[in-house]
């Protein structure tokens, strides 16, 4: 039996090659698969894809494969709550507006769809649609994302790259319970994060989510040893972001994602996710007397 703490580096890295190099045989086959409706049973999609696919499924039992990573995003056009950051749609930002378009193009949402209180429920319906196109009993996991708190605790509007509240990721997941789950996001430090925690967990979270980066939450925070405890008790996994952060900068706290941070959690008895295996960017090894900056990847907090 495997221990995570065996788990070397070098077969980290070379998982994530092999991920990237499956990434691009996906990107090769996309003029293909682009015809393919995503409702369409995998077993039908072109030739290359399928086979692969079949290779993937091959003896698993569908109802344990859980994608315990997928992002709701909205503009709260449906009354969702949903917000994205006003750099996104207003002013003069091309990167901000390429971000928008890249998230958008690449979650399915149709131009036509934009302006016209169509963005929240386009992004719901194509998650529908690619989940109809997997065995049936696979799950995904699909994560609320609080705002970016300062360390007075008052909200940030101006760091939150875009904001999903509990409420939607909870209906959306309950609309479809045989595909979707969900996963909360709560800041902890605001004053309401201990009964914040416990209505998610009663309404049927199965994690909670945290950016630390982006939300501006520093691990190591004294005052996080209630919401842990909380965590621990309950056996509520804890999934983190960590490496450098590209798509949601937030308040843009990358030292906040350092590997090494997670080991706060972990003593309390937390159970975390390291989400992307801090595969980007540098951090500081804290382990060193004079910590210098290290691939993130490579700093391993077990």
């Amino acid at each position: 039996m495997n221990d995570s703490s065996s788990f070397h580096p070098h077969r980290r890295r070379a998982l994530c090659c092999g991920a990237a190099a499956i990434a691009g045989l996906f990107t090769s086959l996309a003029a293909q698969a682009e015809a393919t409706p995503p409702a369409m049973p995998w077993q039908a999609w072109p030739a290359p894809l399928a086979d692969l696919l079949h290779q993937t499924f091959e003896g698993l039992d569908p109802a344990a494969l859980w994608d315990v990573h997928t992002h709701l995003l909205g503009n709260g056009d449906s009354g969702s709550g949903c917000s994205i950051h006003a750099s996104m749609t207003e002013g003069w930002h091309p990167l901000e507006r390429l971000r928008r378009t890249a998230i958008m193009q690449a979650a399915g949402v149709p131009g036509e769809a934009l302006g016209e209180g169509g963005v929240d429920r386009a992004y719901v319906e194509r998650l529908r649609r690619l989940a109809a196109g997997f065995p049936p009993g696979a799950r995904w996991l699909l994560f609320a994302f609080d705002r970016a708190l300062d360390d007075q605790a008052r909200e940030r509007p101006d760091w939150t790259t875009f904001h999903v509240p509990d409420a939607y990721a909870q209906q959306v997941a309950a609309a479809t319970p045989d595909r979707f789950g969900w996963v909360a996001s709560i800041h902890p430090l605001r004053p309401d994060a201990l009964e914040r925690l416990d209505r998610a967990i009663a309404g049927g979270a199965l994690a909670i989510k945290w950016l630390p980066s982006a939300m501006a939450i520093d691990l190591r925070d004294r005052r996080l040893s209630a919401f842990y405890a909380r965590l621990a008790a309950s056996r509520t996994p804890l999934i983190v972001h960590c490496g450098e952060e590209k798509a949601v900068p937030g308040a843009g706290r990358d030292e906040l994602g350092n590997p090494l941070l997670v080991r706060a959690p972990l003593r309390a008895g937390v159970r975390v996710i390291v989400a992307h295996c801090a595969s980007l960017g540098q951090a500081l090894d804290l382990d060193q007397r004079r910590p210098t900056m290290r691939p993130a990847f490579d700093l391993s907090p077990g």
